[in-house]
């Protein structure tokens, strides 16, 4: 039988869960989340001490199987997070979400790619790109962090749910500045056959309402499909088995169909948390999801880490720490404090109001998302023969990967900080 892998491959992937299992306890003994221990072991075993090549890193993260462990993980991650929506909160903060969701990712898209451009001197079009690629805020990071910083439900809530629906809205723009470049790309086919049927801006707006709307449609119907037939014929032991290869295949026929599977996933996982009567089965599988789900957490973010090269990290390491305080310090209040007070409007402002605004503007990591859409433009760029996009797609790339661990570490490590500071006592209760 011939071997897929060499030989020490799979010790790099053995390296890469022992790791990961170890990163828990020294958190634990530090007294901060394992994120940034996570990142910083991959760092180790890549850049610093070579136990894991850079080349490999990036292909079990990006095309592993396809797809990548990043994206594989994300789908792991959303399925079983989504268990513990509170959909009552998720009611209530409908508007925030959505403004922030819509609005705020839009601001981002544009206000971090105008920072880019004039950071580097790149065309407007890729500092948009870039912009639309850093706009999602990650659910991998932050679901993890809330469970070890103690926010009151309704604005951990806010922020979970902002990185759990804004994915769409950041791969629509993406697509959206691909199809301005290349319009005959595979990437950008479905956007591209709409714009030749009904123009432009109208495709932009039906683009959304497929990418949102007809996902999670299938979402919720499968999650009640599958808790009606257990009810039916009880699938015991193997309903572990058969949600995971749901899941699977609503990722599946989405990926080819060119649109976003998450919602279909959050939909799903979010029926069977809520509505599913949580007998010893639904528990395994719910406790099984969970494990999976800290695993992939694991295996990502020491990805993340062990991805760069040195000569990366001296060349770019300046650059990308600018652009990431500049995206939390500016870029993302610039998009918060509107989109929220447009979503507030008619409301009658309780006490502290612009405190929590403050906090949920001051986080906001990015995540798997913009490091699976990094790779794009360059990728694209070379298959279809745009100069543009080849010349500027590698600088995107790893200004995006920079960004993406600078922003996971920065805030998983002030963000108990600043919920001090802004939010005193607010574990204990609700500050809607």
């Amino acid at each position: 039988m011939t071997a897929i892998f060499p030989f020490g491959y799979y010790l790099d992937v053995s390296l890469i869960l022992v790791l990961g299992a170890m990163a828990l306890p020294i958190s634990r003994k530090m007294s901060v989340v394992e994120i940034p221990i996570l990142v910083f072991l991959g760092i180790i075993i890549g850049p610093i001490l070579h136990l894991i090549s850079p080349g490999f890193s990036v292909y079990l993260f990006s095309s592993f199987a396809g797809v990548g462990l990043g994206m594989m993980g994300l789908v792991i991650i959303l399925y079983s997070e989504s268990h513990n929506m509170n959909l009552k909160v998720l009611r209530n903060e409908f508007y925030r979400i959505a403004s922030l969701d819509t609005l705020g990712v839009i601001i981002t898209a544009i206000v971090a790619g105008a920072v880019f451009t004039l950071l580097t001197g790149a065309p407007i079009i890729i500092g948009f790109l870039f912009g639309a690629i850093v706009s999602p805020t990650d659910p991998v990071t932050l679901i993890p962090m809330f469970k070890r910083v103690k926010v009151s439900e309704d604005i951990s809530e806010i922020l979970v749910g902002e990185s759990l629906f804004n994915d769409p809205v950041g791969i629509i723009l993406v697509s959206v500045g691909i199809a301005l470049l290349a319009p005959d790309s595979s990437y950008v086919s479905l956007f591209s056959s709409m714009v030749k049927i009904i123009s432009f801006y109208p495709s932009v707006f039906f683009y959304f309402i497929i990418q949102v709307a007809v996902p999670s449609v299938v979402g919720i119907a499968i999650g009640f499909a599958v808790i009606y037939l257990d009810r039916r014929i009880k699938f015991e032991n193997y309903l572990t088995a058969m949600l995971l290869g749901l899941v699977i295949f609503e990722f599946t026929v989405f990926e080819s169909l060119s649109i976003t599977p998450f919602p279909a996933i959050i939909a799903t996982g979010a029926i069977v948390g809520n509505f599913s009567d949580k007998n010893i089965f639904w528990s395994r599988e719910q406790n099984f999801q969970e494990s999976l789900s800290f695993l992939s957490a694991a295996v990502i973010f020491i990805l993340i880490g062990s991805s760069f090269t040195l000569s990366e990290i001296i060349a770019y390491l300046l650059l990308g720490l600018v652009l990431t305080m500049l995206l939390i310090f500016v870029v993302r209040p610039l998009a918060v404090f509107p989109s929220i007070r447009i979503a507030d409007l008619g409301k009658p402002r309780m006490n502290g109001y612009y405190k929590v605004v403050a906090f949920i503007s001051l986080v906001g990591p990015r995540g798997v998302v913009p490091v699976v859409l990094s790779t794009l433009p360059y990728v694209v760029g070379i298959e279809y023969n745009i100069p543009v996009l080849v010349t500027w797609g590698p600088l995107i790339s790893v200004s995006a990967l920079f960004v993406v661990l600078f922003s996971i570490v920065i805030q998983t490590v002030y963000t108990p900080i600043i919920r001090n500071i802004f939010l005193p006592g607010s574990e204990n209760g609700s500050e809607k």
